[in-house]
């Protein structure tokens, strides 16, 4: 069931005040503290209006916190930001601002989204709440634990690489990564601008939609940004199919999970597949699957290394000035950046040298481009791309430290959203004494709409959910 409808309800005929949903929220955020599921509290913010003709009206939220809140620290997950209070709000926030929910809490994330686990917080690793043991996966762990153990109804987070739909798998809910464009990345900390998307992550397709309908549209401050017509998400979710909706999977990837979990995908989509949905498999060059896991190293690491050389410790930041600037800029980053930070820098850094530029990074863009094309040539016969959310369940947090654990093709396949800026989201599969796998839907650029549509119907059938 909608949350956000049901709490809307609730203030509307006065059963509760969004004062004493706040007080509700924040009881809970304390009393699951254990959990490191927020850097910190939104207690000095009051921007927000109160628009009685929205959804979203009180309804709190969490907030990734490399998303700007003023008046509010904002870390990005990293102790270099450790005291850094945000003089604006991202464009994102400006519009919940304006349909009335209220910010509570920012939610913790590996360090400048750079991470993929959920381990490489400044703040410490974010606490799975249904096995301790294993992991959330990341960078977006703090924003789907706070949606996944009901302390709020939505959360927002990035999505570089699979970071809002793999944690929902994990976490057994829901992950969206809209088209590329579609939300503004303006007031949000960047990882790889090419590959960075702002997501929703909730427990129904319908509250997916609700926020997204607020949060989709342009923005002149962001020149990524998609000029785009009211979209109406949620008023679209329960038009009927029309005609029939051609899906299909890729078969010879599938072999690169664990064949209990392989077979627990097959018979999901045997579920799904129905008058007006057929699912169909199909092959797809492995050799370009096993190319997204460098090529995503390279082109992400080499412009999180670019977006953040004036990450100095002068302008901003912790200041601890020494003699020079090279000693400054020195001191202050093998201090205050951790260490899963400093590889991937390091890596960024070696690729965009004059002399490794061409053959890396240049070279890493035109076999992306490949795999986008040889993606694109699937819509041409198919709507939509179903696969796993996840190769297997949530590994264990030792077994991701002793590397005895290692991402397959399935996940990689993910990227592939990314790479080419189709929307996806990450629905619940499959569930195993609080081990969860999720199922995903992509879809062709800017065909968000019907996405939403389809999910919802295939969320119905796997999970009796709307």
């Amino acid at each position: 069931m909608s949350k956000i409808i049901n709490l809307n309800k609730k203030i509307n005929n006065q059963e509760i005040t969004s004062q004493e949903l706040i007080n509700q929220t924040l009881k809970t955020l304390e009393s699951n503290k254990n959990l490191n599921a927020y850097i910190n509290i939104v207690n000095k913010y009051s921007n927000n209006k109160n628009n009685k003709t929205s959804l979203l009206n009180g309804i709190p939220y969490a907030i990734k916190d490399n998303i700007n809140v003023q008046n509010t620290i904002t870390t990005g997950g990293s102790l270099f930001f450790k005291d850094y209070i945000s003089p604006y709000d991202a464009h994102v926030v400006e519009l919940l601002n304006q349909a009335g929910a209220i910010p509570v809490a920012k939610a913790n994330l590996d360090e400048f989204g750079l991470g993929g686990t959920g381990t490489f917080s400044g703040f410490g690793h974010v606490v799975n709440p249904f096995f301790k043991e294993r992991i959330t996966s990341g960078s977006s762990s703090g924003s789907a634990v706070l949606v996944a153990n009901d302390t709020v109804p939505f959360a927002l987070g990035t999505d570089t690489g699979d970071s809002i739909r793999k944690p929902a798998s994990y976490l057994g809910i829901i992950g969206y990564k809209p088209s590329y464009g579609y939300i503004s990345r303006f007031g949000v900390f960047p990882y790889s601008p090419s590959l960075d998307h702002v997501g929703i992550l909730t427990k129904s397709v319908t509250d997916v939609a609700i926020v997204a309908d607020c949060i989709c549209k342009h923005d002149e401050q962001d020149f990524t940004s998609q000029i785009q017509e009211k979209h109406n998400f949620y008023k679209s979710l329960n038009d009927p199919i029309k005609g029939i909706v051609k899906i299909c999977y890729l078969e010879n990837i599938l072999d690169f999970m664990p064949s209990e979990n392989k077979n627990i995908f097959l018979d999901s989509i045997k579920k799904i597949e129905g008058n007006k949905i057929k699912i169909r498999p199909i092959n797809f060059p492995v050799e370009l699957i096993q190319a997204i896991a460098p090529v995503y190293k390279i082109i992400s690491y080499s412009e999180a290394v670019s977006c953040y050389q004036n990450i100095t410790g002068i302008p901003f930041g912790q200041k601890d000035i020494k003699q020079n600037f090279q000693e400054t800029i020195s001191h202050t980053r093998s201090k205050y950046f951790g260490k899963e930070l400093k590889r991937r820098f390091v890596f960024g850094s070696y690729c965009t040298l004059v002399e490794n530029y061409d053959d890396l990074f240049v070279s890493s863009k035109k076999i992306r481009r490949l795999i986008v094309e040889k993606a694109k040539e699937i819509f041409k016969e198919y709507d939509f791309v179903i696969m796993p959310g996840s190769s297997t369940w949530a590994p264990t947090k030792t077994d991701v430290e002793t590397k005895k654990y290692n991402d397959t093709l399935i996940d990689d396949y993910l990227q592939i959203a990314n790479f080419s800026g189709y929307p996806s989201i990450t629905l619940p599969m499959y569930k195993n004494n609080n081990n969860f796998i999720g199922i995903n839907l992509m879809g062709y650029m800017n065909n968000d709409k019907q996405l939403l549509t389809i999910a919802k119907h295939i969320n119905y059938i796997l999970n009796n959910g709307d």
